[in-house]
């Protein structure tokens, strides 16, 4: 983490002598008449009047160069009515701006989407009075800048780093702290206390209850990959040693590219020397390795660059793109590795048809599964229940799609991405949780392409023809749901916003 200004430190006395209080106690502005709120646009009444005057308010800002706000539409901030801006003290901005960036990197690190890092950052230094605002978040950085007329320019960067992580608890807790900020007007000096203690506090869950969460989803991932009890029962064990494998070499220093390739060569290698130790037969091990294939892969990356490249955040979209390619090619590198094992294999682990499940069965394995996700990613427990119920709603959406409608695949999967994503953006505001911490256990539970993915690289890997259309329909269904997500998001906080009682 690095970060860059072109003022004085902190410890500095302000060249416009404003004081160090200015960033901890609370300006005229805080009074009720300018405390920031949640309300609905002004009009009518009618729908159509509210829609007038949306279209008439974003038409200002966006004429106004000096806001950001125009930015907030469509997100869960777009109803905010922030205090009209005010010349910021220099020290005061500089507070400002470090804990916008901090924050933004924190969110960025926790698995909130680009986007609303973004609107965080805009609301948040709109809610302490600032504009002229610039804010750029790319694949590896965010920046800020503070540029008031006849005033020093401003500029600050923070470095994210471009590996994707997920942890559920702090990204609840760090949108806990942007509507604290929002609503009970947190200062900056305040808020930035609030944020070093999320950031210092230690997950929910031990080491070992997330590690056998992840176990859990490799059961159920296996089980929607047609696996048997005995397939689902050891698939935890392969998913485990690969796991504690890779955090091994990844403790010693070696690049992710290399520590993702070993684990891949291990997973297969142990699936194919339980196979022939007749614990597993052909088509169990194909099971096995299927569902622990998919959870080594970058699939919420990859979901991820859908939305960036929807969102318009084309630079993030790119760099994780290149991120992804650099996984895909260190499995396909890890496959080789073992691929002499894999010659002599049963035919049935090479060539397998997996065959879904019945409907009420995959309900049963998207609701653990996305159990399972929800504490491998450090998930509170008032999590739980509704993040099993976003894995029966994406289960159901696309086995119905899927096995009772006849549609393909990655249509499926799309469906069943935008159902979920409305459902989260309308209910999560409500349960003040992030949309987000509902949409990835769901989609981890329900709606991964672990054959597809599974049939793709091992064929590839052993050069046997028919790879590349697999590979496709892989990435093609992944895709699919990105653009799902984005879609359900914004039509189920459209009705969120629209509909909810106003506070």
């Amino acid at each position: 983490m690095s970060s860059h200004t072109s003022v004085p430190s902190d410890d500095s006395s302000s060249t416009d002598g404003s004081s160090s209080s200015d960033a901890t106690a609370l300006p005229d502005a805080s009074r009720a008449r300018d405390r920031a709120r949640v309300g609905r646009p002004a009009g009518d009444g009618t729908f159509l009047g509210r829609r007038r005057a949306r279209r008439e308010q974003l038409s200002r800002l966006r004429d106004n160069e000096s806001t950001l706000l125009d930015r907030l539409y469509g997100t869960e901030f777009e109803g905010y009515t922030f205090p009209e801006p005010r010349d910021v003290g220099e020290r005061t901005a500089v507070a400002c701006m470090r804990f916008a960036l901090r924050h933004g990197r924190e969110l960025f690190l926790a698995g909130a989407e680009t986007r609303a890092i973004e609107s965080a950052i805009v609301a948040v230094t709109a809610r302490w009075e600032m504009d002229c605002m610039t804010v750029d978040v790319t694949s590896r950085t965010i920046q800020a800048q503070y540029a008031p007329p006849g005033a020093h320019t401003l500029t600050m960067m923070m470095v994210t780093g471009s590996e994707d992580s997920r942890d559920l608890r702090q990204l609840d807790d760090l949108s806990a702290l942007t509507h604290r900020v929002l609503d009970k007007g947190l200062r900056p000096l305040e808020a930035e206390h609030e944020l070093t203690r999320i950031i210092s506090r230690k997950g929910f869950w031990p080491w070992w209850t997330t590690v056998l969460g992840g176990a859990l989803l490799a059961a159920m991932l296996c089980v929607l990959a047609s696996g048997t009890p005995q397939a689902a029962a050891l698939s935890p064990v392969v998913f485990l040693v690969g796991n504690r494998f890779g955090w091994a070499l990844g403790a010693g220093g070696l690049p992710s590219f290399y520590v993702t390739a070993l684990q891949t060569a291990s997973v297969i290698g142990l699936t194919i020397l339980l196979a022939d130790a007749h614990l597993l037969t052909g088509g169990e091990a194909a099971s096995v390795a299927a569902a622990n294939m998919v959870l080594l892969l970058p699939i919420l990356s990859l979901v991820s660059l859908a939305e960036d490249a929807i969102s318009g955040f084309r630079a993030m979209a790119a760099g994780r793109l290149i991120s992804v390619g650099m996984f895909l090619g260190a499995m396909v590198g890890g496959i080789a590795l073992v691929g002499f094992l894999l010659r002599d294999a049963d035919v049935d682990a090479r060539n397998t048809a997996f065959r879904a499940l019945p409907l009420v069965l995959s309900l049963v394995t998207s609701a653990i599964g996305a159990l399972g996700n929800a504490i491998f990613m450090g998930g509170p427990p008032r999590l739980l229940p509704w993040v099993m119920g976003a894995g029966v709603l994406a289960g159901l959406v696309n086995g119905v799609l899927h096995q009772e409608l006849g549609q393909p695949t990655p249509m499926a999967a799309l469906g069943a991405a935008a159902v979920l994503g409305a459902a989260a953006g309308a209910l999560a505001p409500s349960l003040h949780i992030p949309s987000r911490s509902l949409v990835v256990p769901g989609i981890a539970g329900a709606l991964l392409p672990g054959p597809d993915v599974y049939r793709s690289l091992l064929q590839y890997g052993l050069h046997v023809p028919g790879a590349g259309g697999y590979a496709v329909q892989a990435f093609v269904t992944t895709a699919a749901i990105g653009v799902g997500t984005v879609l359900g998001s914004q039509l189920g906080g459209a009705a969120q916003r629209r509909w909810a009682p106003a506070l």
